[in-house]
């Protein structure tokens, strides 16, 4: 039998928030609709300097709409979604994860799941957290903050099982 190992966490609304944002922001379309609201910005704001006049109501509404965008999608949404999930104590318990060449095994006192790693698209490591992507749905994921590791050696076990049953995208 292959190596496994046991992890314990309990995540938080911070967490969710953080995390949120951590997953829009790799997402390609996101990457695609910031360039796509810069250009216009560029456009507008150049289009208000250029003209030489005061910038009508509708020009400041296209001149502020990108930022404002960019607020909600990193701050607002995110933090937004994070409160709703910390109302929901299935979210906000203490989980185990039991990581094997198997998958990985979610389990609280709600009930257990099971991933398959051939279900798993890819592994995003950020600052404080590992993102696990879906790929049937590419808006589904798990993370696993890294104070869930009790030591170094752990950790790299779980990279190891990581590297061995997802495929390097």
């Amino acid at each position: 039998m292959g190596k496994s190992i046991s992890l314990r966490y309990t995540p938080t609304q911070k967490d969710y928030a953080a995390v949120l944002r951590l997953f829009f922001w790799q997402r390609t379309g996101t990457k695609v609709s910031l360039v796509l609201l810069a250009v216009a910005f560029g456009l507008v704001f150049f289009v208000i300097v250029s003209k030489g006049a005061p910038p009508t109501i509708f020009e400041l509404l296209w001149l502020f709409l990108p930022p404002l965008f960019v607020i909600y999608v990193f701050f607002i949404q995110p933090s937004s979604l994070a409160r709703r999930v910390s109302r929901n104590e299935q979210l906000v318990t203490e989980a185990t994860w039991e990581v094997s060449d198997t998958g990985v095994q979610i389990s609280s006192r709600f009930g257990s799941t099971l991933i398959e790693w051939h279900t798993l698209k890819k592994m995003v490591t950020t600052k404080d957290y590992y993102l696990l992507l879906s790929k049937t749905n590419k808006n589904a994921f798990r993370f696993l903050p890294f104070r869930a590791f009790t030591s170094p050696q752990e950790q790299d076990m779980f990279l190891e099982l990581v590297a061995k049953n997802i495929p390097a995208v």
